[in-house]
């Protein structure tokens, strides 16, 4: 009984699936049946404002079997929770027009399950099986990383994203990059059999920045996962160069600056960026917060205390997450606070400042201590494959583009 279910309603389940990867949830009719062997099937896309209750209502189902299901769901999914364009399926018998069963679309890569037994309904979280291969890109930068990506479907934002945070260390997506650098990219295409689920895990990368190559190649030792170059060294450090992602640098580090507010040249012993007010601002590195709250002229600020003699200033912010306080320990990458323009400022940017033993430093020129190397028990590995993932990065062509050939003017 369960896989006859399974083959009548997952085939047409899975082909939504796909169809609403590729954009929007494809157009279908409020009701579409199906009739196979003894059993009709009913499919649909949620829409707006409904509710699995008026699902039942307009498809003429039976309320009491609603509850049933729902209160059988909730420890594997709760159905109050439906997501407008996801696809459900119930599955009824000819013969008294009983269900039998339902599916609904959690996400690309699970569906809920509900199959009626002599007890009621059974509930099942079912995750597609992912077969995963090697992709591979040749990005051109044009602009920005973001723009310059093959296309604008989440997928492409998510692997941007995912290079932005393994070169965050390395390379400030908002000041170093250069019209005409490149980034070639291998990269986890996730499957299941012939239908494409998105990208999994960036197995290897070389970014072109300013005519240098920073290559990055993932590594799993002893149950760890990193990046590291071709030397085995960690890209990770004990502080990001910048909290924030994809911005411009609307001041920069310098001893004599005249202050749009003031009137008058003053020191300016950190970085502006400027990003849309409620920007998450990330913890440059892991420490303790020293201080959280209003600070004057840079307004709503967080200092944090890292290992090493590093402290780092975080100004200007429209609000503060309440865990952030005084002694509260932060880890690398943990959200501590929101663009915002409070104190003296005149416009949305973060004011962030480094201090090394005492001493404000320029956070785009200091050199940061790495993180731990491969190490020596597993270098021997390590060579083995980033060896083998560098064959597969050489062996990525840049795409040749046509070019228009003006024809001379007889005579």
């Amino acid at each position: 009984m369960r896989h006859l279910l399974l083959s009548i309603v997952c085939v047409p389940l899975l082909m939504v699936m796909y169809m609403s990867f590729r954009a929007a949830p494809p157009p279908v009719d409020d009701v579409v049946v199906i009739n196979e062997s003894k059993y009709t099937t009913i499919t649909g896309v949620v829409e707006a404002n409904e509710t699995l209750e008026s699902i039942f209502n307009k498809n003429n189902l039976d309320r009491s079997d609603m509850h049933k299901i729902y209160t059988q769901s909730r420890d594997q999914y709760n159905l109050s929770k439906i997501s407008v364009g996801n696809m459900y399926s119930f599955t009824l018998s000819k013969e008294g027009n009983i269900l039998e069963g339902m599916e609904y679309a959690i996400d690309d890569m699970s569906f809920l399950s509900v199959l009626r037994n002599p007890e009621g309904f059974s509930a099942e979280k079912v995750i597609l099986p992912v077969t995963r291969r090697a992709g591979s890109f040749y990005i051109q930068i044009k602009g920005n990383l973001m723009s310059s990506m093959p296309g604008t479907h989440r997928e492409y934002m998510k692997l941007a994203l995912a290079l932005a945070d393994i070169y965050a260390w390395d390379i400030d997506l908002s000041s170093d990059i250069r019209e005409g650098d490149s980034v070639k990219l291998l990269v986890e295409e996730l499957w299941t059999e012939d239908v494409f689920r998105g990208y999994g895990n960036i197995l290897a990368a070389e970014f072109i920045n300013n005519g240098t190559s920073h290559r990055a190649y993932r590594f799993d030792h002893d149950g760890y996962v990193d990046y590291y170059d071709e030397k085995g060294r960690s890209l990770r450090k004990s502080l990001l160069r910048s909290p924030l992602r994809f911005k411009y640098i609307s001041s920069g580090f310098t001893r004599k600056r005249f202050h749009p507010i003031l009137r008058k040249y003053r020191p300016h012993l950190g970085i502006d960026y400027a990003a849309p007010t409620g920007t998450p601002v990330s913890a440059a590195g892991s420490g303790t917060v020293m201080y959280s709250g209003y600070k004057g002229q840079y307004g709503r600020m967080v200092k944090i205390k890292h290992p090493g003699g590093y402290i780092t200033y975080y100004g200007h912010l429209s609000r503060i997450p309440k865990k952030i306080r005084k002694n509260r320990k932060v880890s690398q990458g943990d959200i501590i606070g929101y663009v915002g323009s409070t104190g003296l400022s005149t416009g949305p940017h973060l004011d962030y400042r480094i201090k090394l033993n005492g001493k404000f430093v320029n956070p785009l020129k200091i050199n940061l201590p790495r993180g731990k190397s491969v190490p020596k028990t597993a270098m021997a590995r390590f060579r083995q494959v980033s060896g083998s993932l560098e064959e597969k990065l050489a062996s990525i062509a840049r795409p040749v583009l046509a070019m228009k050939v003006k024809k001379k003017k007889e005579g």
